[in-house]
């Protein structure tokens, strides 16, 4: 059977460059650049990207200010889909898109939705170029930071619960996508953790639904503060949350698992004063199946079996 043939795609205001096997496109504010970004806190030499037997590579050219993946601060990192590039004010979008199916896919109204989103960059710099008095183009930068900075504000306000500034439903579905995508590719190891609160219901209908939602807000505090830098915790609904975990084995993700357990059941009663626990189900990424809706169906029927035998504890699929 013979694989759909996946293309890489760098999105930049209305621009889609093709990143063809081989091609190293460089990034910067020096005119010589296929990414050619006008602006002071741009290097002139800032970042370059290489795409080599189906591997995108971004890295820093030792600019002054540094480069984002994600909202992340990187040096040098591989690319998967739907990842975004954060260069001094701009954002560039980087796409696979096969042939055929699967998450890949790319439609005519995606990349219209990108275009418009990275419009209002292109017009302001379209009249940067014609304006030569120095002082009118300062001032036109500083607009240009401000509504920038507006929309990466807009952004992670649009991908962050409320409630409990864990990330929401919306930025899970992409992000555990995007791992998945990660882990089959360069054959690495992917976890998942659900958490369900134990009698999350008792809370509201003894203490009332301002003391559910504080339940919530600490819980998610002490997750937040108990997982790694690299992974990813969101609310997937209701009283339920859950963390991604790249590079993490099965093995590791219980011992993490367990440490959230037993910081929420200790912490808890000063954070909240209730005593609280939590059912946590682990599973682990499996190249051979249908990955993303089975790891989180194989998470969840763990989290279920933990409940079903006496809640407060761990359990990993397949038990």
């Amino acid at each position: 059977m013979n694989l759909p043939e996946i293309r890489h795609y760098l999105f930049f205001l209305d621009k889609k460059i093709l990143l063809e096997d081989g091609r190293t496109i460089l990034i910067g504010r020096d005119e010589s650049c296929e990414v050619h970004l006008d602006e002071r806190t741009v290097s002139r030499r800032h970042a370059q990207i290489s795409c080599e037997k189906d591997k995108v590579l971004l890295r820093d050219l030792g600019s002054t200010n540094g480069i984002q993946l994600n909202y992340r601060n990187v040096t040098e990192q591989s690319l998967t889909n739907e990842d975004r590039i954060i260069i001094g004010p701009f954002v560039l979008v980087y796409k696979s898109i096969s042939e055929e199916g699967n998450n890949v896919t790319f439609s005519q109204s995606e990349e219209g939705i990108l275009s418009e989103t990275l419009a209002l960059e292109s017009k302001v710099a379209s009249i940067l170029q014609c304006i030569k008095d120095p002082s009118i183009r300062n001032q036109l930068f500083e607009l240009k930071h401000l509504i920038n900075r507006s929309k990466e504000k807009l952004s992670r306000l649009a991908l962050v619960d409320r409630l409990t500034l864990l990330y929401n439903r919306r930025f899970f579905d992409d992000a555990i996508a995007r791992e998945v995508e990660r882990a089959r590719r360069y054959t690495q190891e992917l976890s998942l953790i659900m958490i369900d609160i134990d009698h999350f219901k008792d809370f509201n209908d003894t203490h009332g639904h301002q003391k559910g939602d504080e339940v919530l807000t600490e819980v998610a505090g002490i997750i937040s503060d108990h997982i790694r830098l690299n992974d990813i915790a969101s609310r997937y609904g209701g009283e339920e949350m859950v963390v991604i975990l790249p590079e993490s084995s099965l093995s590791k993700a219980l011992v993490a698992a367990e440490k959230l357990r037993s910081a929420i059941e200790k912490e808890s009663l000063l954070r909240t004063g209730l005593q609280v626990t939590v059912s946590l189900g682990v599973s682990e990424f499996t190249a051979s199946e249908n990955s993303v809706s089975d790891m989180i169906s194989r998470a969840d029927t763990a989290l279920y079996k933990a409940k079903d035998a006496g809640r407060n504890r761990v359990y990993p699929e397949n038990i």
